[in-house]
């Protein structure tokens, strides 16, 4: 299975704490992964919620800059940053930049769902 980024549905985020973010799944159980394997574009001043759950993320940063905040703990984060955020943590990622915030995110299937 081949495919691009562009060819997979963008769906906008929305629910509390949630600011300006959009998912793609570019691979899931539908293909054979057992798990998801997602990218999430956050624009200039956008963030995610500041939340956890059970599941661990491993995260990419493909472009951009801004700040990941794990258990209350900021650390800045810009293209080539690379980020593992055990299941239980509370976190959330924050575009402090002037340019979309763009990162990979993994998460096993319980993480997602389509």
């Amino acid at each position: 299975m081949v495919r691009h980024e562009n060819d997979v549905q963008s769906v906008a985020m929305v629910g509390e704490g949630i600011e300006g973010v959009t998912k793609r799944i570019l691979i899931g159980p539908k293909d054979g992964y057992d798990g998801f394997f997602r990218v999430f574009t956050v624009r200039p001043g956008g963030k995610s919620p500041y939340h956890a759950h059970e599941w661990f993320h491993a995260n990419y940063i493909l472009e951009g800059q801004g700040k990941i905040v794990i258990d209350g703990v900021e650390q800045p984060i810009e293209a080539g940053s690379v980020a593992y955020i055990d299941g239980g943590k509370k976190h959330n990622f924050v575009n402090t930049g002037s340019s979309p915030l763009r990162f990979i995110c993994l998460v096993p299937q319980s993480g997602d769902s389509y």
